[in-house]
């Protein structure tokens, strides 16, 4: 039985109560929700946040490439009162990878409770239940810890589900990290009451034995005084597990000497080691090339990659690539092919818009170029068959060799509505040849 097939079993062994995993769906659709509670500082009441993460890759998809799909809440007593619900839509681009995360709230009280959660395809109408039992506590000085894929900084004014304060945790909902792949965990957690106090806060990664196989030095956290809640964020490195099974994370705060509360948090760690013996992955990565490496990844991978430090930044490209047998060296080529041909104004290959889009899409399939024109700027539209047709209009606007993007068919890709026209020179003297038009793009 190999690692990888060790932990899916684990992850079904599991119930949604078991030490506080996640709740896992059952039927069609498959996804994860979590909980966790926090004071408001309102007397006798307490907000539940409720995580749901899903993968993208089992709704359908509309011709455009969108897919659209609809979460119910509802949130039961142990007498069998509903207290709250919440229904909501979710769009999202479509993708082979990735997941979506969504997060709710709602005021609760001390007690048991019984929360169910359904996912549905509105194109469709498939669906999949996930249940979860869990009894509230009111926090004297800890909140729950939250569990966390990426954490990053709220652009001003933002609205998102999952903002707190100036920030944004993306919740790990499942409570499940496959590594190397995804090595790095983030927690979100609040203290309430101990202004102007100093505390020590001890973390360690137990094993399913119990045993830590990890433990930093205490962190000593001075609190202002006057500060009724104070948010600490905190990180993770997971390569330290090499067996797939069910671990915790402990955090004990302690206060001159006395231990004032510990909080366990379970998790389920996948281990996926390529079947590939370790000279061939040494021969493999003697050559890496980072540079433009981060333009491969999504918004959130590339967040998470930037804020990594140099050795942690070679092991996240040594997994992605681990994790993508036989794609290495194809990367490596194309980085050649940008540096040589698309460097400009001190600008490395990469960071050109010609560049980036020859290491995201590779080699056109068609290359119309016009660099001479007197009638209009010199352009290039590159053109790929593969699938559906896709193509995108390169402009040397300024006459310096650095061609900008300014159209594309691809959704989301930089184009601009009125690209024809900021072709046409200041200075024209003519029609001049080679005029574009919306044709060349027909599908």
């Amino acid at each position: 039985m190999t690692k990888s097939t060790t932990a899916v079993l684990l992850v079904l062994a599991f119930s949604a109560s078991a030490l506080g995993l996640a709740a896992v769906s059952e039927g069609d659709i498959n996804f994860a929700i979590d909980t966790a509670v926090f004071s408001i500082g309102v007397e006798d009441t307490l907000l539940l946040e409720v995580y749901q993460e899903v993968d993208i890759a089992q709704f359908s998809q509309d011709p455009d490439g969108m897919s659209l799909f609809t979460t119910e809440i509802i949130l039961v007593s142990a007498q069998g009162d509903t207290l709250a619900a919440d229904i909501w839509n979710t769009p999202v681009t479509w993708s082979e990878s990735g997941s979506a995360v969504n997060c709710t709230l709602f005021p609760v009280f001390e007690g048991d409770w019984f929360l169910s959660a359904r996912i549905i395809d509105v194109s469709n109408g498939l669906q999949g239940e996930a249940f979860k039992e869990f009894s509230v506590e009111t926090p004297v000085h800890l909140s729950d810890v939250e569990m966390a894929r990426t954490i990053m900084p709220a652009v001003e004014g933002s609205v998102n589900s999952l903002l707190k304060g100036n920030i944004i945790v993306f919740p790990a909902a499942s409570t499940r990290f496959t590594v190397p792949g995804e090595s790095m965990l983030y927690t979100y957690q609040e203290i309430y009451s101990l202004g102007g106090t100093e505390i020590l806060r001890y973390s360690r990664l137990l094993n399913p034995e119990g045993t830590p196989i990890f433990a930093r030095p205490p962190d000593v956290i001075s609190i202002p005084q006057g500060m009724e809640t104070v948010a600490l964020l905190d990180s993770f490195d997971l390569s330290v597990v090499t067996e797939p099974g069910l671990y915790s994370l402990s955090i004990t705060f302690t206060q001159s000497g006395d231990t004032i509360g510990t909080v366990l948090k379970p998790m389920i760690v996948e281990v996926f080691l390529p079947e590939v013996e370790t000279a061939q992955i040494l021969e493999e990565y003697t050559t890496r090339n980072t540079s433009g490496f981060r333009l491969l990844l999504n918004q959130e991978e590339a967040e998470l990659f930037s804020r990594l430090d140099e050795e942690g930044q070679v092991f996240y490209y040594d997994s992605y690539w681990n994790a993508r047998p036989g794609e290495h060296n194809g990367y490596l080529e194309k980085n050649r092919v940008v540096a040589s041909r698309f460097s400009a104004l001190g600008k490395e290959g990469w960071e050109t818009d010609r560049g980036r889009v020859y290491l995201i899409y590779g080699e056109p399939d068609e290359i119309e170029a016009d660099p001479f024109s007197t009638g209009q700027a010199p352009y290039e539209i590159w053109s790929y068959y593969s699938n559906e047709q896709e193509g995108f209009v390169f402009a040397d606007l300024m006459g310096n060799g650095d061609y900008l993007q300014i159209f594309s068919t691809v959704e989301g890709e930089i184009s601009y509505p009125n690209w024809q026209g900021m072709l046409q020179n200041v200075n024209r003297t003519g029609g001049g040849a080679g005029s574009i038009v919306d044709d060349d793009f027909a599908q």
